[in-house]
Protein backbone atom coordinates (compact mmCIF):
# COMPACT_ATOMS: atom_id res chain seq x y z
CA UNK A 1 0.00 0.00 0.00
CA UNK A 2 2.83 2.06 0.72
CA UNK A 3 4.50 1.56 -2.60
CA UNK A 4 1.16 2.36 -4.26
CA UNK A 5 0.67 5.87 -2.69
CA UNK A 6 3.96 6.52 -3.41
CA UNK A 7 2.96 6.36 -7.08
CA UNK A 8 0.33 8.20 -6.84
CA UNK A 9 2.27 11.05 -5.43
CA UNK A 10 5.23 10.72 -7.85
CA UNK A 11 4.10 12.96 -10.15
CA UNK A 12 3.97 15.87 -7.60
CA UNK A 13 7.31 14.85 -6.22
CA UNK A 14 8.79 15.92 -9.73
CA UNK A 15 6.67 18.88 -10.19
CA UNK A 16 8.32 20.19 -7.22
CA UNK A 17 12.10 19.64 -8.09
CA UNK A 18 11.42 20.57 -11.14
CA UNK A 19 9.68 23.84 -10.15
CA UNK A 20 11.24 24.70 -6.60
CA UNK A 21 14.06 22.06 -6.60
CA UNK A 22 14.85 20.19 -3.72
CA UNK A 23 14.28 16.54 -2.91
CA UNK A 24 10.59 16.19 -3.63
CA UNK A 25 9.36 15.66 0.22
CA UNK A 26 6.48 16.61 1.57
CA UNK A 27 8.35 19.40 3.00
CA UNK A 28 9.62 20.58 -0.11
CA UNK A 29 6.21 20.82 -1.60
CA UNK A 30 4.88 22.68 1.63
CA UNK A 31 7.49 25.45 0.92
CA UNK A 32 7.12 25.41 -2.69
CA UNK A 33 3.66 25.99 -1.65
CA UNK A 34 4.91 28.87 0.93
CA UNK A 35 6.94 30.28 -1.74
CA UNK A 36 3.77 30.89 -4.05
CA UNK A 37 4.07 27.67 -6.59
CA UNK A 38 1.14 25.58 -6.31
CA UNK A 39 -0.50 26.29 -9.29
CA UNK A 40 3.16 26.58 -11.48
CA UNK A 41 3.39 22.93 -9.94
CA UNK A 42 -0.06 21.94 -10.64
CA UNK A 43 1.10 22.52 -14.16
CA UNK A 44 2.94 20.35 -14.44
CA UNK A 45 0.89 17.27 -13.21
CA UNK A 46 -0.40 14.91 -16.33
CA UNK A 47 -4.29 16.24 -17.85
CA UNK A 48 -7.02 15.80 -19.42
CA UNK A 49 -7.02 17.50 -23.07
CA UNK A 50 -10.07 19.22 -21.28
CA UNK A 51 -8.15 20.46 -18.62
CA UNK A 52 -5.02 21.45 -21.05
CA UNK A 53 -7.14 23.60 -22.75
CA UNK A 54 -8.20 25.16 -19.53
CA UNK A 55 -6.49 28.35 -18.78
CA UNK A 56 -7.14 30.72 -15.85
CA UNK A 57 -9.50 29.57 -13.58
CA UNK A 58 -10.84 27.37 -14.92
CA UNK A 59 -7.16 25.22 -15.33
CA UNK A 60 -6.87 25.77 -11.38
CA UNK A 61 -10.55 24.21 -10.99
CA UNK A 62 -8.95 21.36 -12.81
CA UNK A 63 -5.95 20.63 -11.51
CA UNK A 64 -7.35 21.47 -7.62
CA UNK A 65 -8.61 18.06 -7.29
CA UNK A 66 -5.80 16.22 -8.58
CA UNK A 67 -3.52 18.53 -6.56
CA UNK A 68 -5.51 17.26 -3.37
CA UNK A 69 -5.57 13.71 -4.28
CA UNK A 70 -1.56 13.57 -4.57
CA UNK A 71 -0.90 15.23 -1.62
CA UNK A 72 -3.41 13.31 0.06
CA UNK A 73 -1.16 9.89 -1.09
CA UNK A 74 2.10 12.03 -0.22
CA UNK A 75 0.76 13.23 3.53
CA UNK A 76 -0.28 9.46 3.97
CA UNK A 77 2.92 7.85 3.26
CA UNK A 78 4.81 10.39 5.11
CA UNK A 79 2.54 9.41 8.28
CA UNK A 80 2.77 5.53 7.31
CA UNK A 81 6.54 6.04 7.42
CA UNK A 82 6.72 7.89 10.74
CA UNK A 83 4.64 4.87 12.02
CA UNK A 84 1.54 7.38 12.48
CA UNK A 85 -0.94 5.59 10.43
CA UNK A 86 -1.16 1.92 9.36
CA UNK A 87 -3.34 0.49 6.54
CA UNK A 88 -5.78 -2.16 7.64
CA UNK A 89 -5.91 -5.21 5.36
CA UNK A 90 -8.84 -7.17 5.04
CA UNK A 91 -9.50 -10.13 2.55
CA UNK A 92 -13.32 -9.35 1.95
CA UNK A 93 -12.93 -5.78 2.10
CA UNK A 94 -10.34 -3.03 0.46
CA UNK A 95 -7.58 -2.10 2.40
CA UNK A 96 -8.29 0.45 5.39
CA UNK A 97 -6.40 2.94 6.51
CA UNK A 98 -6.11 3.84 10.27
CA UNK A 99 -5.16 7.21 11.11
CA UNK A 100 -4.38 8.64 14.65
CA UNK A 101 -7.78 9.67 16.88
CA UNK A 102 -9.12 12.69 15.83
CA UNK A 103 -7.29 12.71 11.93
CA UNK A 104 -9.68 12.10 9.30
CA UNK A 105 -11.61 15.19 9.55
CA UNK A 106 -8.30 17.63 10.38
CA UNK A 107 -6.77 15.84 7.52
CA UNK A 108 -9.36 16.76 5.03
CA UNK A 109 -9.81 20.19 6.06
CA UNK A 110 -5.80 20.89 6.35
CA UNK A 111 -5.23 19.62 2.62
CA UNK A 112 -8.29 21.30 1.27
CA UNK A 113 -6.37 24.89 3.02
CA UNK A 114 -3.68 23.68 0.90
CA UNK A 115 -5.19 23.77 -2.57
CA UNK A 116 -6.96 26.84 -1.81
CA UNK A 117 -7.46 29.74 -4.08
CA UNK A 118 -4.81 31.47 -1.68
CA UNK A 119 -3.01 28.30 -0.64
CA UNK A 120 -2.56 28.19 3.60
CA UNK A 121 -0.02 25.25 5.02
CA UNK A 122 -0.34 26.24 8.51
CA UNK A 123 -3.06 23.48 9.27
CA UNK A 124 -1.41 20.56 7.37
CA UNK A 125 2.07 21.47 8.72
CA UNK A 126 0.39 21.95 12.59
CA UNK A 127 -1.25 18.47 12.00
CA UNK A 128 1.77 16.40 10.87
CA UNK A 129 3.96 18.85 14.01
CA UNK A 130 1.05 16.74 15.98
CA UNK A 131 1.59 13.34 14.33
CA UNK A 132 5.22 13.39 15.73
Amino acid sequence: MLWHADQDAEPLRTAVTEIHGGDGSLASFLNAVDAGRLWQMADRLPKSPEAQAATGRAAREFARPQVRARLSRMVVAELVRQGRAQWELSWSDPARLRLPDGYEEALKQALDAVVEDVPDTRELRQLLARAQ
